[in-house]
């Protein structure tokens, strides 16, 4: 997968395409199927999506957060999840509803944000935290589930005027399976 450095900018185009953005509402390419928390059952907060790179037609992962403060760092701990579309797999522990509608990412003064994703081609070296494609830069040690493709990193700190808690200056990962029909997201912090 080709590298792209990768960062936000308030969105001024239209909020209901198909475009990779940080918060706003989510843009669905197949049924809807909104993350549930496996602690407590409720919808998880939307944070981002972005589109796949390099696959044989367009795709797009849904990156959800269970921001009521039942965080977990572990991509199988069903507080975070991935989904993929179209023709997206659940993995076994998650839970999804088919509503269109749930919480929003919010910036730090309480509003929900829209952010569109900027994309620069190119190298992207080691030091460079928030990135789609090449391979993740760890915080604390290799986490990458086996066999499974790197898609991007998300930095807490550089994510413009958004609160997510990845844990202390926390960095988040983003993977898709072989097949492209399942994700996995973790973090780590610093």
């Amino acid at each position: 997968m080709k590298a792209y450095a990768l960062d936000f900018a308030p969105e001024r185009g239209d909020r209901r395409s198909a475009v990779s953005r940080l918060g706003g509402e989510p843009v669905w390419l197949d049924e809807p199927q909104w993350s549930l928390s496996s602690r407590d059952a409720g919808p998880m907060t939307f944070l981002a999506q972005f589109r796949v790179p390099e696959g044989p037609a367009m795709a797009m992962a849904y990156l959800f957060m269970n921001m009521e403060g039942a965080y977990t760092w572990q991509p199988d701990g069903g507080q975070d999840a991935l989904i993929l579309m179209p023709d997206g797999r659940v993995p076994p522990w998650g839970r999804q509803a088919p509503v269109v509608n749930g919480p929003l990412l919010r910036g730090a003064d309480g509003r929900a944000v829209c952010h569109e994703v900027r994309l620069t081609p190119g190298t992207v070296g080691e030091d460079y935290i928030q990135h789609i494609g090449r391979q993740p830069n760890w915080l604390q040690g290799d986490e990458t589930p086996e066999g499974w493709t790197f898609l991007l990193q998300l930095d807490s700190m550089q994510l413009c005027d958004v609160v997510v808690n990845f844990g202390d200056l926390g960095v988040g990962y983003a993977f898709i399976s072989p097949d492209r029909r399942e994700g996995r997201f973790l973090w780590q912090s610093g």
